[in-house]
């Protein structure tokens, strides 16, 4: 096996979290997959200086610290991983909304770390956008309304049967085809798909 940079890690987690996300249901892989993914991204354009983190939006947003927006983060991630801290904690359930919005903001810092992203992360925030056109604003609209109509309104099973359904069809969209995709892991990604679709 090659050796992996920290960026490849964030990829292959981020990557793994969408597959499990929209294929196989298990809020707690997703959530830490994409969680961890999220923190080496945050890392690594702290570390490259000058661009700003989804964590920075949120303060600027919000005018609260990063600190409380990194605790809610990383706080069920931290539960997930950790026993020796508190062996009888308990931990409320990690909702299909928790996995979105965590997914989202890893998939929009890595971008933004490695300047580029895998095509499935642009139909992440696509679905995303329809999914929550109140917190995307303008953001994707266009893409939104026209890959996933109604999106917001039919019921969950078929939000991630429209996902699933957009990914089998990747090729032929304007969206996907965008130079910016990168086109490292799409051979794991179809793989998958075609396994489970």
């Amino acid at each position: 096996m090659t050796a992996l940079s920290k960026i490849d890690a964030a990829r292959r987690q981020l990557l793994a979290a969408i597959h499990i996300h929209w294929y196989l249901d298990e809020p707690l892989a997703v959530y830490t997959l994409a969680a961890n993914s999220w923190e080496v991204a945050d890392a690594l354009i702290n570390h490259q200086g000058g661009k700003l983190r989804m964590i920075d939006q949120f303060v600027a947003a919000h005018g609260r610290p990063a600190k409380d927006f990194r605790d809610q983060l990383n706080g069920p991630r931290n539960f997930l991983k950790h026993a020796d801290r508190d062996p009888d904690a308990l931990l409320a359930s990690i909702s299909d909304e928790d996995c979105d919005s965590t997914v989202g903001v890893a998939c929009l810092d890595y971008m933004v770390a490695s300047g580029r992203s895998p095509y499935i992360l642009g139909l992440f925030m696509t679905w995303y956008a329809a999914l929550y056109p109140a917190k995307t604003g303008d953001f994707l609209r266009r893409e939104a309304e026209a890959v996933f109509p109604g999106l917001a309104t039919i019921s969950r099973k078929d939000q991630y049967a429209a996902a699933r359904a957009s990914a089998t069809k990747w090729g032929k969209s304007p969206l996907m085809a965008d130079a910016k995709n990168e086109l490292t892991d799409n051979s794991r990604w179809t793989k998958l798909r075609n396994a489970l679709g």
